[in-house]
């Protein structure tokens, strides 16, 4: 390996069976389908620790549950359902129970389960909307070459920024209201100002035809109108 001849040392693991090896050449090459042979390799070997971060790595997540669930790591299996696959919790402590109930009935018991209490589990509802997301996305692996492509990106867990999106989303939709509102109202006022100009326009200056003194009534209010004086039209 240290002459880049890594074709060779592949084989060279491979012969000698160091799947820690293989796991660290084709981790480093990116090479996602050395790395599901590995997974499968590693299985047949009975080494657990080697499968189950190549499955983790291809993002092979319930292959991960049920190789957990298989070694009888079943604790480790139900926190990594609660982590990644919430959907997976119930069936994992209905395992979890049965298998806890020969050792501590007591303890079994006490086990919750979020179909139960989801009150007991944070954010349940939007963890469950974050797993059926990211599951879209699933079997797709971007070139290693993309790397830095991804390195800046925000160190949110996937539930916060599943929360975020939310409230931006909450937010857009408020302020969509608002400014529909503003717009009404300012509609509304124009339309009065518009009606007033044309009413005070109509009242401005009304003339009293009755009138045998010639006074025009300006602003056409009684209570304060204003007398302005014309000539008489004199008689011939």
């Amino acid at each position: 390996m240290s002459t880049g001849k890594l074709e060779m040392a592949e084989e060279c693991m491979k012969h000698a069976m160091d799947l820690s090896g293989l796991l660290l050449l084709y981790s480093s090459l990116g090479d996602a389908e050395g790395i599901s042979k590995l997974a499968s390799l590693a299985k047949e070997q009975g080494k657990n620790n080697v499968a189950f971060l190549c499955l983790f790595m291809l993002g092979k997540l319930e292959d991960c549950l049920q190789l957990l669930v298989e070694s009888n790591r079943i604790p480790e299996a139900a926190l990594m359902a609660r982590s990644y696959l919430p959907s997976k919790v119930p069936e994992i402590v209905a395992i979890w129970r049965k298998d806890l109930h020969k050792v501590n009935p007591k303890a079994a018991e006490s086990l919750a389960d979020p179909e139960e209490y989801s009150n007991l589990f944070d954010d349940w509802q939007v963890a469950l909307s974050v797993e059926s997301k990211v599951a879209e996305t699933s079997g797709v692996y971007p070139p290693a070459e993309d790397y830095v492509n991804h390195v800046d990106k925000s160190r949110l867990t996937l539930v916060e920024a599943f929360r975020n999106m939310q409230i931006e989303e909450d937010e857009s939709l408020e302020n969509g209201d608002f400014d529909h509102e503003v717009t009404e109202q300012n509609g509304e006022q124009n339309a009065e100002e518009h009606n007033g100009e044309e009413g005070s326009q109509e009242e401005a200056v009304v003339v009293d035809a009755d009138s045998t003194d010639g006074a025009v009534l300006v602003n056409g209010n009684e209570a304060e109108e204003q007398w302005v004086l014309t000539p008489r039209h004199q008689d011939a």
